[in-house]
């Protein structure tokens, strides 16, 4: 009985208090805490008040009326408000530092099913660890916590208004690089639809990993495409949080296609393609956001010559390669063993499509491409190399591109500056999957018309003069494949009146000879010359010589020895072939230019016809003579018609005229103090006399003679091949013979060397007289030796 009572009055109490706390609600305890009044207001005005009074259990973030006062950011709505609501009891305890709690603010589809809330995080500074640390509700900070409603039901005070996350592509908005490369791929809609999405972005550029050329091929026109792969392959078609990610590795499937590795290790330190998560669960309406440390770039997109030729603004050339059906040197294959190739790149506003000829264009692009890697350190001086122009005009082989280095004025980074031929290098190269790509100053010209190439050489005029003169022009032209040796201009003055000759109508079989002698049949380039000895047939059909001598290239008939040429010039690129410069002119062993032809080159017509009439002609096809071929204005100094009525002093005269040695180099006998003597033909006693000027003219007299001018040598010419080794000294005035008297002297020294032998004559016999006279005359008076 005494147990009935206490237990009667436990029941009762129960029973009485129990009404009293079941009804109380979050309201109830809102309506009693003035910092709540405007909290109040809002629930009341968006008619949540019902809805909370309804809540079996829950936990309220509720902004004071400070946080009202502050806000600043439109109208409180109804799902504002329904965002500061948990469906769950939660203490301050149970907070901890990346926690994600699920609102009562639900947007149907938006996180996947249509009953799932909008998300809220917890952020913890100080000590992270569950019960530990400053707890803050997103941005909020919690200033008094833990009001209790009853046993399922707290309220926690935070000094600001929560808000709830836009969609993901609202978010995106404040970076305005990402948001503008969504917006250029159609992405930035797809991200504020009502569906979920995980998006992987970078705290640096989105193409941060990308170089410049990269990065402006992706902003490009071009490089939409690409772009597209980039932004979508940052995008899962899903919801997932990290606390979702298991441990090791994962592959999740992006919106490109390709997939993205995701790994979370022992330390639960989580990676994204081997690429640090700098913050994870970064809050959207329709999805979450998770930060890395750089962008991954998916394996779809891979970057070739094309793509970087857009990135440089070549896109003229593209074009043009496009048209010309020449895609496979763009698309090139990113395997190591593939072939690879060097791009010479010129500039859009160089490219002047009208100025390229339709039937040419494809050749001139192919001249813009070098089969191969070259890199800078592969790029030397004087270097030829070939390109994927392949002519016909070569004979089916590739033009080369000649390549000029210098020291002297580096370009930055590369040490030196680059020209293929005239095109300047303009920076470094750019390289791709092993490719390289040079910009260059200015569009390569395709190596052009051999002729027109060699007209704007003055040291080479004569040889052109040569060319047309002779009329093998159009054959020189017309033949694939050559290589052209040609004279310069002083090795066209060194065979002095042979290059009359030859110049002459008379000596134009023999020039053909000598032209198609310069040009042989096939491509030979320095790199070639310098390796092995080559004989090469040439357009003369004579065989021809290159070979390496004292550290010089010579050409020249085989065994021509010292009268081969000494190649200057090499490399000189033309359409049908290549021009090497020589200082000498080559004449074929079977052509033979003789006396009587150089005499007939420099139009010594008076000359011809006093050996004619002397008939001395033949004897200079026969033996070794030089012959001093006065010109006919010196010949009009003189009365040639009385000449030729008198063969006795017109044989003298011409036989004056000859001398009959072998042709001299140097007529002047090196390191002689005195004038060099020479014979002639006239006799032992008349000869001619050879004296160097001060000014190096050579002048010729006639030895004794002292009352005529000497003669001016105006011209050498030496007679080629044949038996005979002679030649022709053009001279500006006829020698005049002496007239010789007794002992081979001249009249005057004969009657002086007669009158004074004549006087040493008389006065020996005088003498030799006056002592038989007194002999005699003692005799006849008497007298007598006295013994």
């Amino acid at each position: 009985m005494r147990l009935g009572i206490p237990l009667l009055l436990f029941i009762t109490t129960f029973f009485y208090c129990h009404p009293i706390l079941a009804y109380k609600t979050i309201i109830d305890v809102l309506s009693e805490d003035s910092r709540f009044e405007k909290l109040i207001e809002h629930l009341q005005r968006t008619r949540l008040i019902p809805f909370i009074n309804r809540l079996e259990a829950g936990t309220l973030f509720a902004p004071d009326n400070n946080a009202f006062e502050n806000f600043k950011k439109g109208e409180i709505t109804q799902h504002m408000l329904l965002y500061h609501l948990l469906p769950a009891g939660m203490l301050g305890e149970d907070f901890f530092d990346g926690q994600l709690l699920e609102s009562l603010y639900i947007r149907p589809g938006f996180l996947g099913s249509d009953d799932a809330g909008q998300r809220i995080k917890i952020r913890k500074e100080g000590k992270a660890g569950k019960g530990r640390g400053k707890p803050f509700i997103n941005d909020a900070e919690i200033i008094d916590k833990d009001l209790a409603v009853n046993n399922q039901t707290y309220i926690q005070v935070i000094n600001q208004v929560l808000i709830p996350p836009t969609t993901l592509g609202e978010s995106i908005k404040n970076n305005e690089e990402l948001y503008g490369f969504l917006q250029k791929v159609g992405l930035n809609d797809k991200l504020n639809q009502p569906r979920p999405f995980t998006v992987f972005m970078s705290r640096q550029s989105v193409l941060n990993q990308l170089n410049p050329i990269e990065k402006d091929y992706m902003v490009s026109q071009y490089g939409t495409e690409d772009l597209d792969k980039l932004m979508n392959y940052m995008i899962v078609d899903d919801v997932v949080y990290s606390n979702e990610f298991p441990s090791g590795k994962t592959v999740y499937k992006t919106l490109s296609g390709e997939s993205l590795v995701i790994s979370v290790n022992k330390d639960n330190v989580i990676t994204v393609n081997d690429i640090s998560v700098s913050e994870i669960d970064v809050l959207a309406a329709n999805g979450v956001f998770h930060i890395l440390d750089d962008m991954p770039i998916p394996n779809n997109i891979n970057f070739n010559i094309r793509k970087y030729l857009y990135g440089l603004n070549s896109t003229k050339l593209v074009a043009l390669m496009d048209e010309c059906g020449l895609e496979h040197y763009l698309e090139t294959d990113t395997s190591d063993d593939a072939q690879k190739y060097t791009i010479l790149a010129p500039a859009n506003d160089d490219i002047k499509e009208d100025s390229i000829p339709d039937s040419i264009k494809k050749n001139w692009l192919t001249y813009h491409i070098m089969g191969g890697s070259y890199s800078p350190d592969l790029l030397t001086d004087g270097a030829l190399i070939k390109s994927e122009f392949v002519s016909s005009h070569l004979r089916d082989a590739p033009q080369r591109i000649p390549v000029f280095v210098e020291t002297e004025a580096p370009v930055k980074a590369v040490g030196k500056s680059i020209r293929f031929g005239h095109s300047r290098v303009l920076a470094d190269p750019a390289i791709v999957q092993n490719n390289y790509i040079y910009k260059v100053s200015e569009p390569l010209v395709l190596p052009g018309d051999i002729l027109s190439k060699l007209v704007i050489d003055l040291n080479l005029s004569t040889f052109i003069a040569t060319i047309y003169v002779s009329e093998v022009a159009d054959e020189i032209k017309s033949s694939d494949g050559i290589t052209m040796f040609v004279p310069t201009n002083e090795a066209f003055h060194d065979l002095g009146l042979v290059a009359q000759y030859l110049m002459h109508p008379s000596g134009k079989s023999h020039l053909q000879s000598v032209l198609r002698y310069h040009v042989a049949q096939g491509l030979l380039y320095k790199e070639d010359m310098i390796q092995n000895p080559q004989e090469m047939t040439t357009l003369a059909n004579a065989t021809i010589r290159i070979e390496s001598s004292n550290d010089q290239l010579v050409v020249g008939p085989p065994g021509a020895g010292s009268k081969q040429a000494i190649i200057g010039e090499t490399d000189i690129l033309v359409g049908n072939g290549v021009v090497h410069k020589i200082d000498g002119v080559q004449i074929p062993d079977y052509v033979e230019i003789t006396t009587r032809d150089i005499l007939i080159g420099i139009e010594a017509n008076s000359m011809l016809e006093v050996l004619e009439r002397a008939s001395l002609m033949d004897v200079l096809n026969s033996t070794d003579y030089i012959v001093l071929a006065p010109t006919d204005r010196a010949f009009a100094h003189m009365d040639l018609g009385e000449l030729l009525k008198d063969p006795y002093e017109l044989e003298r005269l011409v036989k004056l005229h000859l001398v009959p040695i072998t042709w001299q180099d140097n007529w002047i006998t090196s390191g002689s103090k005195h004038d060099t003597e020479y014979p002639t033909l006239l006799s032992e006693y008349d000869k001619i006399v050879f004296r160097e000027e001060e000014n190096g003219e050579l002048v010729v007299s006639v030895k004794d003679r002292t009352d005529k001018t000497p003669a001016h040598v105006i011209g050498m010419g030496r007679t080629v091949g044949g038996k005979v080794d002679g030649g022709v000294l053009m001279t500006d005035a006829v020698l005049i013979p002496i007239r010789r008297g007794f002992f081979g002297l001249p009249w005057g020294w004969s009657i002086f060397l007669v009158t004074v032998i004549s006087l040493i004559s008389a006065s020996i016999l005088g003498g030799c007289g006056f002592i038989v006279y007194k002999i005699w005359t003692r005799r006849r008076l008497g007298y007598r030796n006295i013994d």
